[in-house]
């Protein structure tokens, strides 16, 4: 027994770009999203950021030399993050 699968030839839709997909964001989520656009790109600036990537690096060169010390401290980070957020009845 043969089943059919209907299938609709749709083409896919180009992703529209442009001022034309902001017309619909109303205006004050577009003043915040543009002062959180603001803010990040001063934050990426920063010296803050070169310290988060240090340590983006560091945390990857950890783990690829410890993988088994790595697995269990994220093992127990787990483990304990449950028991904190554990929903109590």
């Amino acid at each position: 027994m043969e089943h059919q699968i209907p299938i609709d030839d749709m083409s896919p839709e180009q992703p529209k770009t442009g001022p034309a997909v902001h017309d619909n964001i109303p205006e004050p989520l577009r003043e915040v999203g543009q002062k959180v656009s603001e803010a990040f790109n001063e934050f990426k600036e920063s010296e803050t950021w070169e310290k988060v990537l240090e340590a983006r690096d560091k945390a990857k060169e950890y783990i690829t030399e410890n993988p088994v010390n790595s697995f269990f401290y994220a093992l127990g980070a787990g483990v304990f993050l449950g028991f904190l957020l554990k929903r109590k009845k």
